[in-house]
C-alpha cells in the first residue's frame, strides 16, 4: 500500500474510532458542521447575488439597445453625419434606429411629473423589443396614427393617469402635455418664453417589464424635434448585434467605421456602475463569509491538537516500525483534511439542496409588493462553486499544515513530539 493511501487509512480510522467517543471525535465533528454551515451560507448568498444580477441583465436588455452610438462632444449631432447606411453595412449589426433624448414635465389634467422625452423613428423596435408581447401594461406601441402623434409613457409616468383601469383606459387618446426648454435664445425679461409646450395623444403605458424606462416618454422623432427644436438632429443611435456576434467585436468594428467624432458603447457600458455594484457586493459578501469560514475552520487546529496528544501511544508504535516525522506528520494532515473536507461536501449540499428548493418552489418571497419578481431570485453558477471549494480547502490546508508543524517539528524525535 503506497505511502499516501496508508495516511488517509489511519486517517479515516481516527476520526471513526470506536474505541471512544471522545472529545476528539465530538470537536472533529464540531469543525466540520461549522466549516459545512458557513459553506452552506456562502453557496445561498452568491447564489441570490447572482440571481440579482441576471434579473438586472435581463431588465436592461429588454429596454436598451446592444449597443448606443452618441457624439463624442455635444448632445446632438446632424443625421446626415451617421449615415445608417453606413452603421448598417458593418458586419454584425442588424437593425439600427436614430433617436433623441431630453429631459421634460409631462402633464396631465393638473398632474405633473419630470420625465424624460425619447423621440425615436419606426426601426426603433427593430433594435429594442418594446411592442413586443407583454412589453405594454395596457394601449399598443403606435406612436403615428394617420396625421396625429401619440406617446407611450413608462410605469413611473403612468401614475399621473388616474389609478385604475377604467381610468386608463378612458385616458387613451386623450392629451398629454409635454413641457421642455426652448434651446434657442431667451428674453429675460419674458422667462415663460422659455418654456414651448405640445400637446401628444395617449397610446399607452409600458409594463414592469420595462422598468428600466420607467421614467420615459415615447414619442416619434419628428415630433420631438420639432418640440425641442433640433429638426434634423439626434441624440444617439441604437445598434442591434445580430445573434451569435459578440457585442464587444461589433461594437469595435462600428467605432472604426465611425470614427473618433462618434463613441460606440455597449449595453453594459451604458450601465456600467449598476453591474459594477452588484458585482462589488457579491464579492464583498464572498470575502465576508470566507473570514467566517476561517474562524469556523480554526477549530480544526484544536481537534488536531486534542488528537495528536491523544495518539501519542500510536506515534511511538509508527516510529518504532520504522515510520519517520514526515509519515506521521502526513497521517495528521490527511486527518485535518478530511475534517475540512467533509465540512466542504455536506455545506455544498446543504447549500445547493436551499437553492434547488428556492428555484423550484420560491418558498422565500420578496418584502413589499413593488418589486419586479414575487420571490427571491436564484442562479447556480459552477464558477462560484469552484471557487468556494478552492477557497476553503486552501484554507483547511493551511490551518493543517501549520497546525502539524508546530506539533511534530522537522527533525524531532519521538519522545521531542508536543503533545
Amino acid at each position: 500500500m503506497k505511502g499516501s493511501a496508508l495516511q488517509r487509512l489511519f486517517a479515516r480510522r481516527y476520526l471513526r474510532s470506536a474505541r471512544s467517543l471522545s472529545v476528539v471525535n465530538t470537536t472533529a465533528t464540531v469543525s466540520s458542521v461549522a466549516t459545512g454551515v458557513a459553506v452552506a451560507a456562502m453557496v445561498i448568498l452568491m447564489s441570490v447575488y447572482n440571481g440579482f444580477d441576471s434579473l438586472l441583465q435581463s431588465l436592461y436588455s429588454a429596454a436598451d439597445a446592444d449597443l448606443v452610438i452618441s457624439p463624442a462632444q455635444g448632445k446632438f449631432f446632424p443625421e446626415e453625419s451617421l449615415p445608417r447606411e453606413l452603421v448598417g453595412g458593418v458586419e454584425g449589426v442588424g437593425a439600427c434606429s436614430y433617436y433623441i433624448e431630453e429631459s421634460v414635465v409631462a402633464e396631465y389634467r393638473g398632474r405633473q411629473k419630470f420625465a424624460t422625452l425619447r423621440g425615436v423613428d419606426y426601426h426603433y423596435t427593430e433594435v429594442v423589443g418594446l411592442a413586443e408581447p407583454g412589453m405594454m401594461l395596457y394601449g399598443e406601441w403606435k406612436l403615428r396614427h394617420g396625421s396625429y402623434r401619440r406617446a407611450v409613457v413608462g410605469c413611473e409616468l403612468d401614475e399621473i393617469f388616474a389609478d385604475g383601469y377604467t381610468a386608463r383606459n378612458a385616458s387613451l387618446h386623450d392629451l398629454l402635455t409635454i413641457h421642455a426648454l426652448r434651446r434657442e435664445n431667451i428674453s429675460p425679461l419674458l422667462p415663460m418664453s422659455a418654456i414651448r409646450s405640445e400637446k401628444v395623444r395617449h397610446a399607452g403605458s409600458l409594463s414592469a417589464a420595462a422598468n428600466t424606462l420607467g421614467g420615459h416618454i415615447f414619442t416619434s422623432l419628428d415630433w420631438a424635434q420639432g418640440l425641442l427644436a433640433v429638426e434634423g438632429r439626434a441624440s444617439a443611435m441604437a445598434v442591434d448585434v445580430v445573434d451569435g456576434e459578440r457585442e464587444e467585436r461589433v461594437r469595435d468594428r462600428v467605432q472604426a467605421a465611425v470614427g473618433e467624432e462618434f463613441v460606440v458603447r455597449t449595453r453594459y457600458e451604458l450601465n456600467e456602475s449598476v453591474y459594477k455594484a452588484t458585482r462589488v457586493e457579491k464579492w464583498s459578501i464572498f470575502f465576508i463569509l470566507l473570514l467566517v469560514t476561517i474562524i469556523a475552520a480554526a477549530t480544526i487546529v484544536g481537534s488536531l491538537v486534542m488528537l495528536v496528544t491523544e495518539k501519542r501511544n500510536d506515534i511511538a508504535t509508527l516510529y518504532s516500525v520504522g515510520g519517520n516525522r514526515a509519515f506521521v506528520a502526513g497521517v495528521f494532515r490527511q486527518t485535518g483534511l478530511l475534517i475540512g473536507v467533509r465540512g466542504v461536501v455536506g455545506g455544498l449540499v446543504g447549500g445547493l439542496a436551499v437553492c434547488l428548493v428556492q428555484i423550484l418552489f420560491g418558498p422565500v418571497k420578496m418584502p413589499g409588493t413593488t418589486f419586479l419578481v414575487e420571490n427571491y431570485p436564484v442562479e447556480i453558477r459552477v464558477g462560484d462553486l469552484a471557487g468556494i471549494v478552492v477557497a476553503v480547502v486552501a484554507v483547511t490546508l493551511i490551518l493543517t499544515n501549520f497546525t502539524v508543524s508546530r506539533m511534530i517539528p522537522r527533525g524531532a524525535k519521538p519522545d521531542e513530539t508536543r503533545f
